[in-house]
């Protein structure tokens, strides 16, 4: 029988984190190695299997076909390894870790969870928050709610379709009396789609930017941010109507008008297909599923 090499799983693990994170800096960090570690075994690696694996891309890396393929399988196998784990160590049988994104935890979960742990008190429920796609980030949890790229070997049950309301601060309502312009708050700040939001509402709504706009858009980066901007009578901010409603209900906030506009994101839960049908993940799958619906 041929012997096996015994390097062959950190040749594995150098370049299950090398594809994930696709970058040689990042593996480094991740493995707790130098980069040069990581590009020596990356190359030895590349020998052994006799194809090439990683290209330079710029001042950066890229997958090959080959590499992407066999990143995808080993993402897949790297996951199972973990649950293999924590089933051996016996990690809480009724723990359950849900990670979700920065909006639609503090947004929207907060105020309904509640229900959660009254319905299912034997499942000890550990909410995760999260700033990066943890599918494609070093995250770990049983489940997730995302509204960005998907993920193979997840199953993704559509949540909420992600949309937008127009709010601004009471009293920049009566400021900006007699005048149809108003400075509008965007959060798509980046150059090549720079104000997207607004030009969307504008479609819409059958409006025109130049009718509303006042002067340069304010930049932010994030939901919360252009909501606290819109409080601060900064100007009109496009923010999930979700996270809006409290707001608007202790009257820090009002509507600039009915409209909602589809923002284009869908919140989805995650979970890895193989581990779709556990009780206690089937059980919030079918509280979030029907708690989303009666607040539709």
């Amino acid at each position: 029988m041929e012997k096996k090499d015994p390097n062959i799983l950190r040749s594995l693990q150098y370049f299950e984190a090398l594809a994930r994170r696709r970058s040689v800096k990042l593996a480094a960090s991740d493995l707790g190695v130098t980069q040069s570690a990581v590009s020596h075994q990356i190359r030895r690696f590349s020998e052994v299997v006799g194809q090439q694996l990683v290209a330079k891309s710029g001042r950066g890396i890229a997958l090959t076909p080959a590499g992407e393929k066999l990143g995808q399988k080993l993402s897949v196998a790297f996951e199972g390894l973990e649950d293999l784990v924590k089933d051996l160590v016996g990690e809480g049988q009724q723990k359950l870790q849900l990670a979700v994104c920065s909006t639609f935890g503090p947004g929207w979960l907060t105020e309904r969870i509640e229900d959660f742990y009254r319905s299912y008190p034997e499942i000890d429920l550990e909410l995760r928050l999260y700033a990066q796609n943890p599918l494609f980030a070093n995250e770990v949890a049983d489940a997730y709610v995302v509204a960005d790229e998907l993920k193979s070997g997840y199953a993704a049950i559509p949540l909420k379709e992600e949309l937008l309301i127009a709010v601004e601060a009471p009293a920049s309502k009566q400021q900006a009396k007699g005048t149809t312009k108003h400075r509008l708050i965007t959060t798509d700040p980046e150059p090549d789609r720079q104000g997207q939001d607004w030009i969307d509402y504008c479609r819409v709504t059958g409006t025109r930017l130049s009718d509303i706009q006042d002067g340069s858009f304010r930049l932010c980066s994030h939901y919360f941010l252009a909501l606290e901007l819109a409080k601060a009578g900064q100007g009109i901010a496009l923010v999930p109507d979700f996270l809006a409603a409290r707001e608007i209900r202790s009257g820090t906030v009002i509507a600039f008008d009915d409209a909602l506009i589809p923002s284009g994101r869908t919140y989805y839960l995650c979970i890895r297909e193989a581990r779709a049908n556990e009780a206690k993940l089937k059980k919030l799958t079918d509280w979030l599923v029907s708690t989303v619906a009666d607040h539709a």
